[in-house]
């Protein structure tokens, strides 16, 4: 029987699924149902120490001589966890990892005058790859994340070849042995593309896929990403936007999402591809996130860190440090040439995006910050284009078949007149656009304060006097400060900065004087700044795109 401690048993599923055979355990009440735990399953051998110093060597001195096989040593709440630092340097610096497990009191007692307390996570300093600390977890997402967090330390100790710490708040009664199992737990392992045998085990996994499916995140723009999307996107859904890759067709990835019932199992994948970071559509991460536990999940990026935005990530691909073309290629022909590939999946998927592409063609957005959007992408010309957060760069992401930038790290609204200002300077020969919304441009106004700034930064100011987004959201329209106070209602132009800061400045005000005015931005010759600016009214844009995404899904 297993602790009642669903963190402790979390734990002790991924020690075994990680090939952690020994574990160096010492004396405690706080780490009780650690120690008694290890000790229950059968894969597990524990060694009884009394001394922490000498555990941690000892656990060293097992890793050394499995060749760097991972290690546990498991220590009690306070400063048993400080006596185990000589032995994680000394590891760090042989470039032998040891997994440091210690049991906590709970956070709200640290510095209260409770015996044994002290602040436990990052303890061990730079000395350790990783520094985690698992949740008591009460509802599936919390179970996630701790499992989660276990693997990134397991993760970052492949990586790195230092150790890693793993830090278990435990909270009383301690001795409630009453699980008859262990739980299913996803491990997710770290793939290095330069040995040879997690190489081949990866094409394995790729071959035996029967439904896969390739997602790009932000700045993916890996050397093959075009002729992925251009020759695999033929035979399997390729799931992409603007942020993530250079020249291809419009996205539609959030309008496909959108339409489809996510429960359908007819349109889920047995394997996603996941290359490189952020999307801007909610959706397509919510539809990840639903898939069944049944999916693989392949996470490739240059760090080899685990970012698991699907919840259902097998494997993290460390590229070889260098050129990655030869990763992608070979991962990109063995998908090209899975040779069982469920037809009826693609067709559905192919049939999916040609009725949403048609839609997509047909609609004709009424005079609004969605029409300028068009507009403005339809005169792309391969100049640098900067998007600002929120509803800026999702309307980007309709209409943009180019690569697009935006502060997606973070998502904040600030500094994004900033980032593409110095962008501009950066690339004087050449025009940098920057698509942004009013709260946006009026928050970071001072990015205008640059005297070096030239006619080739471009700016198109979607003005509709609000954080429009704000009306997306369901039930706060039942709140009577949404406007004032959330949305940031206001009655300013951008007359009076421009003028300040002495920019070539147009205002647009109808559809009638919008295509002119973009043709304006895009072409005239100008010695600073340019900028138009659209003033809308943010009811009218919410209604048009409200009114696009009905379109989309008849």
């Amino acid at each position: 029987m297993y602790s009642n401690k669903e963190n402790i048993n979390i734990l002790t599923a991924l020690l075994v699924q990680h090939k952690v055979k020994h574990v160096v355990v010492c004396p405690g009440s706080r780490n009780s149902a650690l120690v008694h735990n290890f000790n229950e399953h059968p894969d597990l051998i524990c060694h009884p120490v009394t001394d922490e110093r000498s555990a941690g060597f000892m656990a060293l001195g097992m890793s050394l001589q499995t060749f760097n096989r991972p290690v546990a040593v498991c220590v009690t709440s306070g400063s048993a966890l400080l006596n185990l630092l000589p032995a994680v340097a000394e590891a760090t610096y042989q470039k032998c990892g040891i997994v440091v497990i210690s049991a906590d009191r709970p956070a709200q007692w640290v510095d209260q005058l409770d015996g044994q307390t002290l602040p436990q996570q990052g303890a061990l300093g730079n000395f350790v790859a990783k520094s985690v600390s698992l949740p008591e977890p009460h509802n599936d997402e919390e179970r996630w994340y701790c499992a989660r967090l276990v693997n990134e330390a397991f993760i970052a100790l492949g990586r790195t070849y230092k150790s890693v710490h793993i830090n278990v708040p435990v909270t009383e009664p301690f001795f409630d042995f009453t699980a008859k199992e262990l739980p299913k737990v996803r491990c997710t392992q770290l793939v290095k593309w330069e040995d040879e045998d997690s190489r081949e085990m990866l094409i394995d996994q790729i071959c035996s896929s029967h439904r896969p499916m390739v997602v790009f995140g932000q700045n993916s723009r890996f050397d093959i990403a075009d002729e992925i999307v251009e020759v695999l996107g033929e035979r399997v859904p390729v799931l992409y936007e603007p942020l993530g890759i250079d020249e291809m067709p419009v996205c539609l990835t959030d309008q496909m999402i959108s339409v489809i019932d996510c429960e359908d199992d007819s349109y889920h994948p047995d394997l996603v591809l996941y290359f490189g970071g952020h999307t801007v559509s909610k959706r397509l991460r919510q539809y990840l996130r639903k898939l069944p536990e049944s999916v693989r999940v392949i996470m490739v990026n240059n760090d080899g860190e685990l970012r698991d935005v699907t919840m259902h990530a097998d494997f993290v691909v460390l590229g070889d440090g260098g050129d990655n073309y030869e990763m992608q290629k070979k991962i990109y022909d063995n998908v090209n040439h899975v040779y069982s590939l469920d037809k009826a999946y693609t067709r559905k998927w192919a049939a999916l995006r040609k009725k949403v592409e048609k839609a997509h063609l047909a609609y004709e957005p009424e005079y609004s910050s969605m029409l300028a959007v068009k507009f403005f992408e339809e005169r792309y010309n391969g100049n640098t284009v900067y998007y600002a957060n929120s509803m800026s760069v999702r309307l980007g992401s309709i209409y943009a078949d180019h690569h697009i930038k935006c502060n997606r790290g973070l998502n904040g609204i600030e500094g994004s007149l900033s980032t593409a200002a110095g962008a501009s300077l950066a690339e004087p020969d050449k025009n940098v656009f920057c698509v942004i919304g009013d709260l946006s441009f009026f928050y970071d106004e001072n990015a205008l304060w640059q005297q070096q700034l030239s006619g080739n930064f471009r700016i198109l100011l979607l003005n509709n006097n609000e954080g429009a987004i704000f009306r997306s959201l369901k039930g706060l329209e039942a709140s009577p400060v949404r406007d004032t106070m959330i949305a940031a209602s206001h009655n300013l132009t951008a007359k009076g900065i421009c003028k300040q800061f002495s920019l070539n400045y147009k205002t647009v005000t109808k559809k009638e004087e919008l295509e002119e005015g973009i043709k304006w931005l895009c072409t005239v010759k100008s010695k600073r700044p340019v900028v138009l600016e659209v003033i809308t009214k943010a009811e009218d844009d919410q209604r048009v795109y409200n009114e696009y995404y009905k379109a989309i899904s008849i």
